[in-house]
């Protein structure tokens, strides 16, 4: 493993980010359990009430939960500037976090201005917490400079996304109307997937792909103008999308879209050149996600159906990679607090675990095969309505958010052990 350029010294306590990581497959059997409960009805069309509750759950539970949990503990260590107040940023942006995401969520499903608001106002003051305190940490940030770059994209097109889903909720609760509804709702999409999520993994894949998987580093080209240029894509299909040319909007999605498949071209070259031949999970769940994100960005600019489109990035890349990196970012971390424990204790007797224990490799392999099944069943019902696949699909994410919530909790439980070792 790489480590060389970490300021890993300047770490959050191993509570805040695990916090976040911990929750996040709760959400995600929470989605796989309407889809078993509702059946075909999530997957006939995007616009329905159960389908932007099954979108919201995996957007915002499950990926957002684990984007913001990275995010506290990647700006020290990648980026080498610490964000204020971690413990209570932390703890605040949790817990406005999921209240927004239930409540929300639970607006779409069974209606109500109540369930919409009360989630909208929560998600909007812990998205508000996070940002200002990221913000802050950003603007001092002296990391590896791409790396940094997109970072700031990544948290600017989180605050866009924000304030687009707050509009599209008010006008939802009747408080203003919107010419160019769909496309707005669009954009917001576009925003979030390719921005928020899309910028962020680009930036943090430049570190932790060559660092965990000892490959070359991403080409030189690409660490420059990846994160700007799918910035501006968004900022064009914003401009066009306001001033009613949805038609044209489509083209600016279309060249951020096009960027992150360069990037996961990229990262399958870089994985395919690794000097280290071993094939972990994590290395499976990176090119199963680069994979659905070609394949998502193939649909969509071929006019394929939006479930398609939607499945695919959201379980396939929004489900499947942040899994993959918590197989390997837990137990890093883990061990990594470990040792600093035990050099701070002077307490040399003990032995401390490999980092590979802590999530047994065969283990992680079982739980990546059953988010196959789910991912496979899921695209398929997306593919082909009516085919009766959504439950079969659902039940399999219960079973793959489960088990990854008991291995995740398995680490933990793990380093608590060893933790009191040391004391």
């Amino acid at each position: 493993m790489k480590t060389a350029g970490l300021s890993l010294d300047q770490a959050p306590p191993i509570g805040v980010p695990f916090a976040f990581f911990l929750v996040a497959p709760l959400f995600a059997a929470l989605a796989g359990g309407l889809l078993l409960w509702q059946g075909e009805a999530v997957l006939v069309s995007r616009w329905t009430p159960v389908a932007l509750a099954v979108t919201h759950l995996l957007a915002l539970g499950f990926l957002t939960q684990i984007m913001c949990g990275a995010l506290l503990q990647m700006l020290p260590v990648l980026a080498g500037s610490p964000v204020p107040r971690v413990v209570a940023i932390g703890r605040a942006t949790q817990m406005l976090l999921i209240l927004g995401t239930l409540s929300l969520s639970a607006g779409f499903r069974w209606g109500g201005v109540i369930w919409l608001t009360t989630g909208a106002g929560a998600l909007g003051l812990g998205l508000t917490i996070l940002i200002v305190a990221v913000g802050m940490a950003l603007w001092r940030a002296q990391g590896v400079r791409q790396t940094v770059i997109a970072m700031r994209l990544a948290l600017a097109a989180l605050t866009v996304t924000a304030l687009l889903g707050l509009m599209l909720v008010a006008v939802l609760a009747g408080g203003s109307s919107l010419s160019g509804f769909a496309g707005w709702v669009d954009l917001h999409l576009g925003w979030g997937l390719l921005g928020w999520a899309g910028i962020l993994i680009m930036g943090v894949g430049y570190q932790v792909v060559p660092m965990f998987h000892v490959t070359p580093s991403y080409p030189s080209w690409l660490m420059r103008w990846a994160a700007p240029l799918a910035a501006i894509g968004l900022l064009a299909a914003t401009v066009l999308t306001a001033t009613g040319r949805t038609d044209l909007a489509i083209r600016g999605m279309g060249l951020s879209a096009i960027i992150f498949v360069v990037f996961a071209a990229a990262t399958l070259d870089r994985q395919h050149r690794r000097e280290r031949p071993r094939l972990d999970v994590t290395l499976l769940y990176w090119r199963s996600a680069m994979l659905a994100a070609m394949l998502a960005a193939l649909v969509w600019l071929t006019g394929g159906r939006a479930e398609l489109t939607g499945v695919l990035l959201l379980v396939g890349v929004g489900v499947g990679l942040p899994s993959g990196m918590l197989f390997k970012i837990m137990p890093f971390l883990s061990w990594f607090h470990l040792q600093h424990r035990q050099v701070a204790m002077r307490r040399f007797s003990v032995r401390l675990p490999h980092m590979q224990s802590f999530i047994p490799e065969t283990q992680a392999r079982i739980q990546f095969g059953v988010y196959l099944v789910a991912l496979g069943l899921l695209a398929a019902a997306a593919a082909w309505p009516g085919i009766g696949l959504t439950r079969p699909g659902g039940l399999a994410l219960i079973l793959a958010s489960l088990l990854q919530s008991w291995l995740l909790l398995q680490c933990w439980s793990g380093f608590r052990r060893f933790r009191l070792n040391l004391d």
